[in-house]
């Protein structure tokens, strides 16, 4: 259609040009009507042009398109944020920190205190070397331990009076205490299991009114170290509860 509309311009414009050019009868156009002449071919020749232009953009309309499409996917990508991460970061710092053992804080309590004896006072009086515990020349040994090839026996002895102006019956034994020993800032060692009706941990009596009873707790030390014992701490722990105690 729009090749017709180009033909039939054509054919205007031979029309025209032998009209004017060569018909000698024709009259000749002034000047006004030169121009519109003109004009009107200018016209024909602008529409032809116009429809031509609006052909092409109608042919690269649909590319354009694309390119904003695809222009309009990259800004809405930029515009999504990205996945914030500091929330599972600020969970799995708590989680590390969490898992990270706490020091554990144990109170000082007196041995008195930490049994909850009422009307008693259990008192650190000093440390003995030993190879043999008791001395093998006294009356009443039941039972006596000796110091392991290249140890000594460490004996920590406690004063338990009664302050409560009538008879106590003890039973340490019941309340399950186990004790550790620290010497010069050493690990804690368990203090040895024994058999002395007098050991601390196991004592089961009596002790009148204003009276006092010395209770015992055994442990071993390298011979080498057993003359240079200078602080001796005590750790006590039941079910419940831990405590410790320095003794001096």
């Amino acid at each position: 259609m729009k090749k017709a509309n180009f033909l039939g311009i054509i054919c205007v414009a031979a029309m025209v040009l032998p009209v004017v050019a060569c018909g000698s009868p024709a009259p000749e156009l002034t000047e006004e009507q030169n121009d519109q002449v003109v004009e009107y071919a200018a016209g024909l020749l602008l529409k032809y042009d116009e429809n031509y232009h609006g052909r092409l953009v109608e042919e690269e309309e649909e590319p354009e398109e694309e390119i904003v499409q695809a222009v309009q996917k990259t800004e809405t990508a930029a515009e999504e944020p990205e996945k914030d991460t500091s929330a599972a970061d600020a969970v799995r710092e708590t989680a590390e920190e969490d898992a990270e053992e706490e020091p554990e804080v144990i109170e000082n309590r007196s041995i008195e205190e930490f049994y909850g004896i009422e009307g008693v006072t259990i008192s650190y009086t000093g440390y003995e070397v030993k190879d043999t515990y008791p001395d093998n020349g006294e009356d009443d040994l039941f039972f006596a331990m000796n110091a392991s090839d290249g140890c000594k026996l460490i004996i920590l002895n406690f004063n338990v009076a009664n302050i409560s102006g009538q008879d106590k019956s003890l039973d340490m034994a019941s309340l399950g205490t186990k004790f550790r020993i620290s010497i010069n800032g050493e690990s804690y060692k368990y203090a040895l299991t024994t058999m002395l009706l007098n050991d601390m941990s196991s004592y089961i009596g009596t002790i009148p009114a204003g009276g006092s009873e010395n209770l015992v707790l055994v442990c071993e030390v390298p011979e080498e170290n057993a003359d240079s014992v200078q602080t001796v701490t005590l750790m006590m722990k039941n079910a419940a509860e831990n405590a410790q105690l320095a003794l001096n």
